[in-house]
């Protein structure tokens, strides 16, 4: 207790001194946090004495102290949440060590096996009905499509955007095989409804695949290449127009598929004869860790009487909604590949 009570004397005197001499209360708090075992705290507090005076050297050595420290205790939780499989969470925690601690080769080797996934498309409702009549009010409506991963328990939500109709959402893996990319599919289309006063929502489904099946997979998928290049140099369009896909069709529960990895091509053999639930192109950049599913153009409309959602993909050369994705430039990255870019293709034959 005296203890405490001199350091927040010493804070205290600190703050009042600060103008004619120099003294720094973000050491000092720091030095009580540091004391307590606190480091994540203690090191942003130094990380601030040290902005505000770099000259300071005890400052400097403070905040690597407490980095060091710092990031023993995000590898550990690192190690825990992957054990958990809360992947996110531990990705989260190493990305925070590797800032603090570049150079901690812990850090350095598993950054290497985490993959960043990114799933985009464009979305967009061609033909509404009877949308009014069938939501309640509500303080925001937002459309949004949701994604099946890996992980049976987990879905990714990605919102619409309402000016560009496109939609974007990451992912991380671990070490992940090839295959498991294969599980990425859509899970449902709809829009979610807030009350802001209570702050709850719900989602209210158009199109609803649920978790189609994955049967098999087989073969593989022959790398084109090592260079950087940009995704728009690799769209077989003729390929994908080839495909008997334009028309409206309604989502059933219960889509079996397999794939076939066909070395420059990802043929699909479903239940329904549609690939409109998987991604319409698979572009690799293993040497950067980015995979890059791209959904395409999707297309929602209701039927005339029943107001039944239907769905299917406008395929159209120009793919003008890449131009919109690129405008965020933090999704950059992701559109380019070295290995290749790969389509999704329905197969002839029967289920």
């Amino acid at each position: 207790m005296k203890k405490k009570r001199v350091t927040l004397f010493t804070i205290s005197l600190c703050l009042a001194l600060s103008v004619i001499q120099g003294c720094n209360y973000n050491y000092y708090r720091g030095m009580e946090l540091e004391e307590l075992g606190r480091y994540e705290e203690a090191n942003i507090e130094f990380h601030r004495a040290y902005t505000a005076s770099p000259s300071q050297e005890k400052y400097k050595a403070a905040y690597l102290r407490t980095a060091a420290k710092t990031s023993e205790d995000l590898l550990e939780r690192y190690e825990r949440y992957k054990d958990e499989k809360k992947y996110l969470m531990a990705f989260r925690r190493l990305e925070k060590a590797n800032t603090l601690t570049p150079d901690h080769p812990k850090v350095r080797a598993e950054m290497k096996k985490w993959y960043r996934i990114l799933l985009a498309g464009k979305l967009e409702l061609v033909q509404i009905r009877s949308l009014r009549d069938q939501l309640p009010l509500s303080d925001q409506i937002i459309l949004e499509i949701r994604f099946n991963t890996p992980n049976i328990t987990k879905r990714l939500e990605a919102p619409i955007d309402y000016q560009s109709k496109t939609f974007s959402v990451e992912d991380v893996l671990y070490d992940p095989p090839q295959n498991l990319l294969m599980l990425y599919s859509i899970n449902s289309i709809g829009v979610k409804l807030v009350n802001n006063m209570t702050r709850r929502s719900q989602f209210k489904k158009f199109v609803d695949f649920r978790v189609p099946v994955l049967v098999d997979v087989q073969g593989n998928l022959n790398p084109n290449g090592k260079e950087l290049t940009p995704v728009i140099k690799s769209y077989p369009f003729d390929l994908l127009t080839g495909e008997d896909q334009r028309e409206f069709w309604y989502p059933r529960a219960g889509t079996r598929f397999s794939l076939k990895l066909d070395q420059d091509r990802i043929l699909v053999n479903s239940s329904v004869k549609q690939t409109d639930f998987l991604p319409q192109m698979l572009y690799i950049n293993k040497a950067d860790r980015r995979y890059f599913l791209d959904f395409g153009h999707l297309q929602l409309a209701q039927r005339l009487n029943s107001g039944i959602w239907t769905i299917r993909r406008n395929v159209t050369k120009d793919r003008e909604y890449m131009q919109e994705l690129r405008k965020n430039l933090i999704l950059n990255p992701y559109f380019y590949f070295r290995e290749g870019g790969y389509p999704y293709v329905v197969m002839n034959g029967s289920f």
